[in-house]
């Protein structure tokens, strides 16, 4: 039996489901009956004694399904184990994306029947314990978000050592329009970025490019796509680099930010001015406070913001934030460990079900409660989730 059919359990739908991961990227008919995985999802190859890991999955933007994150987490433990003899490991994606997120159709399927979900479940494990493995590997890590990077590639990314983005790079952080919280350990870096900007990257859902992430500080480098095959080759012939060695070889490659033609989602408004602004508005601990602050600061961005917020879930929206607020005083492994908690309390959540469906079927979601104003957001996150936690068993992260 594949890894993909222990994972899927045999639904009947009423037609083919298309496929499209977190928001929406291009499509492929799928059957939870029968799928057709590649030969392998997951490539590897050695330069030197460094290892260059390619998530192979280009059609559907290498999305991770389960064989895949299987594999990357059985990969970082091999490398684990032969630290003693491993120089450096490259993360990068094949084609046009490093990846697209995880799998919708398992998310789906899991939320539509939360009582039969333990193939999810077993998911969101391996998930998290390749994430942790990446944080904590010995070997110094660079992750090459050249293209689409959302979900499960920005925590790949954002659990990498170094972060290089090119011209080309679209980094997404869309959980909330799918019902859901951010994940993938996400919670501890967007909460340690500076002036809010992570909770403003979260609750509006928003895309970033390679000036706001440099400008963020999510990616360490601009570097052109055209350089990075020959960037790889020049780090894997270096030895045993220590990470100052490796960002000043890297720092050779790199460019400076186009200024004319900028590389960002909002190019009409200066970086400093929109980290002011989110500094400003997104400073406050209840999502209607933060709302009323855009709406008093009255500007295009501030409105386009608000607006952005009310078209997310109200029940993903508040949990994601109360997460952030929470995360920014834990450890990288109590983040993964409470967002792996609060999966479990959320899979039979409405909104989640309602997300994960409205993508598939490229429709508008119907949210929870239905009024939309600030009213919405009445919800007892800490009684329904936080409160819950301390009860649920721990996912060991090592094994």
């Amino acid at each position: 039996m594949s890894v993909m059919n222990r994972f899927i359990p045999s639904v009947k739908t009423k037609h083919q489901i298309k496929v499209v991961c977190h928001l929406g990227l291009p499509s492929r008919n799928y059957s939870y009956v029968k799928q057709r995985l590649p030969s392998s999802s997951l490539l590897t190859e050695k330069k030197n004694n460094s290892i260059v890991m390619t998530l192979n999955n280009p059609r559907f933007l290498n999305a991770a399904d389960p064989e895949m994150v299987e594999m990357i987490c059985s990969s970082l433990k091999e490398v684990e184990r032969n630290s003693a003899n491993m120089d450096m490991i490259f993360i990068r994606g094949a084609g046009c994306s490093l990846s697209a997120g995880g799998d919708l159709r398992v998310m789906a399927a899991g939320a539509q029947q939360p009582d039969k979900s333990d193939f999810l479940h077993r998911y969101l494990d391996y998930i998290y314990k390749s994430l942790f493995q990446l944080k904590i590997l010995k070997v110094p890590s660079v992750s090459l978000m050249n293209g689409i990077t959302v979900g499960y590639g920005a925590g790949l990314g954002f659990c990498s050592d170094f972060q290089v983005a090119t011209e080309n790079t679209v980094h997404m952080m869309p959980e909330t329009r799918i019902g859901h919280f951010c994940d993938g350990t996400s919670s501890y870096h967007l909460s340690r970025l500076k002036g809010n900007y992570g909770i403003y990257l979260a609750l509006c859902a928003e895309r970033s490019r390679a000036e706001d992430l440099i400008y963020a500080g999510i990616a360490t480098h601009f570097i052109p796509s055209k350089r990075l095959d020959a960037m790889v080759h020049h780090l894997a012939s270096l030895g045993t680099p220590n990470k100052a060695k490796i960002k000043q070889e890297m720092n050779k490659f790199s460019e400076s930010l186009p200024s004319n033609d900028r590389l960002s989602t909002l190019p009409d408004i200066s970086q400093s001015e929109k980290h002011a602004l989110v500094e400003h508005c997104f400073k406050y601990n209840t999502v209607g406070k933060i709302i009323n602050a855009l709406d008093k600061e009255g500007s295009r961005f501030s409105l386009a913001a608000k607006d952005k917020i009310l078209s997310g879930s109200p029940l993903a929206v508040k949990l994601t934030l109360e997460l952030l607020r929470k995360a920014s005083h834990l450890s990288f492994k109590e983040c993964a460990l409470l967002e792996r908690k609060l999966w479990t309390l959320h899979i039979g959540a409405h909104d989640l079900a309602e997300g994960c469906t409205s993508k598939l079927e490229k429709r508008l979601p119907v949210w929870y409660p239905l009024q939309n104003d600030e009213s919405r957001f009445d919800i007892d996150i800490q009684g329904h989730y936080f409160d819950k936690v301390e009860s649920l068993p721990g996912l060991n992260l090592m094994s």
